[in-house]
């Protein structure tokens, strides 16, 4: 359709037909109809005046032979009605007035500026394109005469049903309002004789309350007397369980401090014990040497070749009995602490049942002053000393006197 000379076929056949075909088409549709259309004059006019142009359209391309027409025209004919072709399909679709109005502005400003493609001296349109424009129109306006007359008989028969609804819902009114003056009246006699019982029952129970609340009162001194009474036993009872307690936990706890005194006495005084028997073993092994070198020598005169032999012997004696006096200086030290235990472990148990009777700020004072006595004592380092040491021999002559009287 570029080209400036239109053969008859292309004229018949060009697409403008086809738009203005569908813009007729659309008239026939109810929407056109509606009365929010033609109850507006500016909405109804903006319809009105789109298809009378469209029908003009349509008349002067019925009319105009493919000689007399300007193929330019057409084409801008074509471009321009797809926006109010798209507008009215638009209304069909959400029924949004405003596009009526874009449609017609649209046909004023854009298309029918192009109707001079169709030659001056046919533009006067004959009677019956008149005829089938006013037909059209009269069709629009028997479609809305026809839909306002279906409106008309759906609101009458609404109408109706709300009538006889609400004669329906008077008459359930008066007869709830009349059953709500029987049922109040009904309600004021029952309330009444409701209010008379519940006086006399309230009198009733005011005086039973009374007479219980006054026996209560008594059972509660009764009973109050007798929980002071009680609960002054329980008290001087539990006073005695405390005192009890308080010894017996002192005793328990003498007994724990204690105990390990004991232990540590008595595995002291075992291994004093056991270093005593040494000792004698020793003493005594040096003793039967000393004595059968004597016994082996006696009758022999002393000589060079004797003498070497006695003093060899008797190097055997000091040998076997030096070893007597470490484990007589062992056994006098663990027996020291021993008696030193044993010492303690009294002490610690009578320390409690001796000063039981005494003020218990003497009690206090007491335990001040034997705490240092007991603990934080260092402890005593073991010497190594001298086998000639007087101290040490005198040691080792009581401890083996101990094991010989043993």
């Amino acid at each position: 359709m570029g080209s400036n000379n239109l053969s008859t076929s292309a004229y018949r056949d060009h697409p403008v037909r086809a738009s203005i075909a569908r813009i007729l088409e659309m008239q026939r549709a109810p929407e056109f109809a509606d009365p929010s259309v033609s109850d507006n004059e500016q909405y109804a006019f903006a319809r009105d005046k789109v298809f009378a142009m469209a029908h003009s359209i349509q008349a002067l391309l019925d009319q105009t032979p493919a000689e007399l027409t300007s193929a330019h025209a057409l084409n801008q004919l074509q471009a321009h009605l797809q926006s109010p072709l798209n507008e009215l399909a638009a209304f069909l679709g959400n029924k949004n007035v405003g596009h009526l109005a874009n449609a017609a502005a649209q046909f004023e400003q854009n298309v029918l500026q192009f109707l001079w493609g169709f030659m001056p001296q046919m533009q006067s349109l004959n009677p019956s394109a008149m005829s089938s424009l006013l037909k059209a129109q009269a069709e629009v306006s028997r479609d809305t005469v026809h839909q306002l007359v279906i409106q008309r008989d759906d609101l009458a028969e609404k109408l109706r049903e709300i009538t006889t609804k609400a004669d329906a819902q008077a008459t359930r009114l008066d007869d709830l309002t009349e059953g709500a003056a029987k049922e109040r009246a009904e309600a004021a006699a029952t309330v009444a004789k409701l209010e008379q019982v519940f006086a006399q029952k309230e009198t009733e129970r005011a005086s039973t309350f009374e007479s219980e609340l006054g026996k209560l009162r008594e059972n509660f001194k009764m009973f109050e007397g007798e929980s002071k009474t009680k609960s002054t036993d329980i008290l001087s009872e539990l006073e005695d369980h405390k005192t009890q307690a308080a010894r017996i936990v002192q005793v328990v706890g003498n007994i724990g401090v204690t105990g390990n005194y004991q232990q540590f006495a008595n595995s002291e005084s075992k291994a004093a014990n056991f270093w005593r028997w040494a000792t004698l073993i020793f003493f005594t092994a040096g003793i039967v040497v000393a004595t059968a070198t004597f016994i082996k020598f006696w009758d022999q005169p002393f000589s060079a070749e004797t003498a070497g032999s006695v003093i060899i012997r008797l190097m055997y004696a000091i040998a076997i009995t030096g070893p007597a006096w470490f484990t007589a200086r062992e056994s006098a030290r663990h027996r020291t602490n021993s008696d030193r235990a044993r010492q303690t472990e009294l002490e610690l148990a009578s320390i409690g049942p001796f000063i039981e009777l005494m003020p218990e700020e003497l009690k206090v004072k007491i335990r001040e002053q034997l705490t240092p006595h007991y603990f934080g004592k260092g402890v005593e380092a073991h010497d190594a000393g001298s086998p000639l040491d007087l101290s040490s021999m005198k040691e080792f002559v009581v401890e083996l006197v101990k094991a010989v009287k043993k």
